[in-house]
């Protein structure tokens, strides 16, 4: 009589073997790599501006490269983009929330707004937003040193359009103000578009001003960019505008140019190799895409096509600027830079 406990007939053999294969099969999800279930975005900056016209394209390519289906972007632009950052912060740093960043992070530390910086985060640097200086078309100043001249020989009489106080175009003009002794009356507006509108209109005489909110205006014949915060002559969204340095003989500014805001994507500190690996070879496939360079030229974005090593480190010199600006030439900081523990450059 045979043992049944110690029996193996070919049908139990058969079935022991389907249970093997069937427990190999089953946890697939261990040998899965990232991204295995869908990233949300949150946007600093609502739909429509340039950190999401920089920003919404770059995801797209980073998508198809990353191989997921789902990237779904979040404005979460509250209180000048600190919902964005904290809500990041406050996620696990496991690739599946990121951060569709610009350029505020690097003066709000300095203005007592947040109590971290750039260091909290890995940042992959798609372009920027060069700040331009602006007349309306049938103005009848016609180069950037004309401006300063008019401008310096007029006292108090002009008004120039800007962002929000403490962003990165309206500390452009308070540094110009400053740096060159010029006295005009600053108009800080919620954003690019109403400062934009503002010159079109004639509510004010001038505009500081990124140059993506200005293209459709120069491309109508209605406005002129006469100078941005860019190192060179500067070709884009098919029209030439000199360099500031033309005119401005100022060592800081050759040393730090281009001043621009940022559009790209972060990650809170502390991702996974494996996670960091993939979003570096995503964005470097999204900058290669040959569609960048139209995204580039049709809005008028500076490129900075920095990967992660490269973008953490300008952040840093970016902070070091903005720090610098609302520090000293502004005054306005309410914390220091050594309390913060931020590089010190000058002026």
């Amino acid at each position: 009589m045979k043992d049944n406990a110690t029996s193996i007939t070919r049908r139990s053999l058969l079935a022991s073997g389907g249970a093997v294969i069937g427990a190999t099969a089953l946890p697939r999800h261990a040998f899965a790599s990232y991204p295995e279930r869908p990233i949300t975005v949150a946007m600093m900056a609502p739909p429509g501006g340039a950190t999401d016209r920089g920003t919404r394209p770059v995801l797209e390519l980073m998508k198809k490269a990353l191989g997921t289906r789902s990237v779904a972007l979040q404005d979460m632009s509250g209180a000048g983009g600190i919902q964005a950052l904290d809500y990041v912060r406050g996620q696990p740093a496991d690739g599946y929330t990121l951060l569709g960043a610009n350029d505020v992070i690097e003066s709000f530390p300095s203005l007592g707004k947040i109590d971290y910086d750039w260091r909290s985060f890995d940042f992959w640097m798609s372009g920027g937003t060069a700040a331009g200086i602006c007349v309306p078309a049938d103005s009848k100043i016609e180069t950037f040193k004309q401006w300063i001249e008019e401008v310096g020989a007029n006292p108090g009489k002009y008004s120039v359009a800007s962002t929000p106080a403490g962003s990165l175009w309206s500390n452009v003009a308070v540094y110009l103000r400053k740096k060159i002794g010029l006295d005009f009356k600053l108009a800080n507006y919620k954003g690019g578009g109403p400062s934009v509108r503002a010159v079109v209109a004639q509510e004010t005489n001038f505009g500081c001003i990124g140059v993506t909110p200005q293209v459709n205006f120069i491309n109508a014949g209605k406005l002129r960019c006469l100078a941005a915060t860019v190192p060179d002559e500067w070709r884009t969204a098919g029209t030439t505008i000199p360099s500031m340095l033309k005119d401005i003989d100022d060592p800081l500014l050759k040393k730090t140019f281009p001043w621009t805001n940022i559009h790209g994507v972060a990650i809170k500190k502390g991702a996974p190799e494996e996670v960091l690996a993939a979003l570096d070879k995503s964005f470097a496939a999204a900058m290669a895409n040959k569609s960048m360079a139209k995204v580039y030229n049709d809005n008028g974005f500076f490129p900075f096509r920095a990967g992660r090593d490269k973008a953490n480190d300008l952040m840093g010199k970016r902070t070091a600027l903005q720090a610098y600006i609302v520090e000293v030439i502004i005054g306005t900081a309410k914390k220091t830079r050594d309390e913060l523990k931020i590089e010190k450059i000058e002026g």
